[in-house]
């Protein structure tokens, strides 16, 4: 399975948007809402110019979106990795998250929020070196936040 990383571009805004809403139909199905469902073409066109922003591929064919925030203080926020339904459980989202630290060496912290409920969330980032840090809300869905130190 050969999986890549690029860097998306604005011409990748249709294919993205595509793909988070086959990853996060369920999620707005469940809570009602989900900020990852739905994007219009201009906001997704705004996150790729504003963050960083990579396809996930396999064979040439997108699967998978992946949004980082630079905070420009050694911090980072992974808001958002996605791999669609049909290729989940075949060890791409590890393969992103050592992708995306090798990226970038100089952090010293990684944030992201998930579902309080998205069990297997949970157990996918704790696995990859990830720790509840706190809980909140985010519209009507309970959140928790992880995060991850980097020692370098």
């Amino acid at each position: 399975m050969e999986i890549k990383f690029e860097r998306a571009t604005i011409d990748d805004t249709e294919i993205l948007i595509n793909i988070r809403n086959q990853c996060f139909y369920a999620d707005f199905i469940n809570y009602g809402e989900c900020p990852g469902y739905n994007i219009s073409k201009e906001d997704m066109a705004n996150s790729i110019l504003s963050r960083i922003a990579y396809k996930i591929t396999f064979n040439n064919h997108v699967i998978g979106n992946i949004s980082i925030t630079d905070n420009q203080d050694g911090t980072y926020y992974l808001g958002c990795l996605c791999v669609i339904p049909d290729y989940e459980n075949k060890g791409i989202g590890q393969k992103a998250i050592r992708f995306i630290e090798s990226e970038f060496p100089n952090a010293s912290l990684w944030t992201l929020q998930t579902p309080a409920d998205k069990e297997r969330n949970h157990y996918f980032y704790k696995k990859m070196g990830y720790s509840i840090v706190k809980e909140c809300v985010g519209g009507s869905v309970k959140l928790v936040i992880f995060e991850k130190k980097v020692n370098r």
